[in-house]
């Protein structure tokens, strides 16, 4: 029957939105906040906002690493290649650190 819904698609579709609008949602609300913050006035400082926000993301997806390893089931295809894994890591970590640090500026 063509009107009939799949009910583990529709809720994996339904659950997948409201992530989705979730992370809209969170990302506005923090782009809100660091314009509001970066006032001359109040906190200037966007590359120690930058550094801190890295250092917590980072951090936190360490722990939840060891809490939670099934949570990241990529990390499990990258055993044994660290070296190569950082090579292309560390770029894009690095061009990351950088967006966040323009869009702070931008910001003030």
């Amino acid at each position: 029957d063509a009107m009939e819904v799949d009910t583990p698609k529709a809720r994996a579709v339904g659950r997948t939105l409201l992530l989705c609008i979730c992370y809209i949602a969170t990302s506005a609300s923090l782009i809100r906040f660091n314009k509001f913050l970066m006032h001359p006035d109040r906190f200037p400082y966007s590359m120690f906002l930058t550094s801190v926000h890295m250092f917590t993301s980072g951090l936190l997806c360490l722990l939840l690493y060891f809490v939670r390893p099934s949570l990241f089931p990529g990390l499990a295809n990258c055993e044994g290649k660290r070296d190569t894994v950082l090579k292309w890591i560390a770029p894009i970590a690095s061009l990351f650190a950088l967006s966040l640090y323009a869009s702070n500026q931008a910001g003030r």
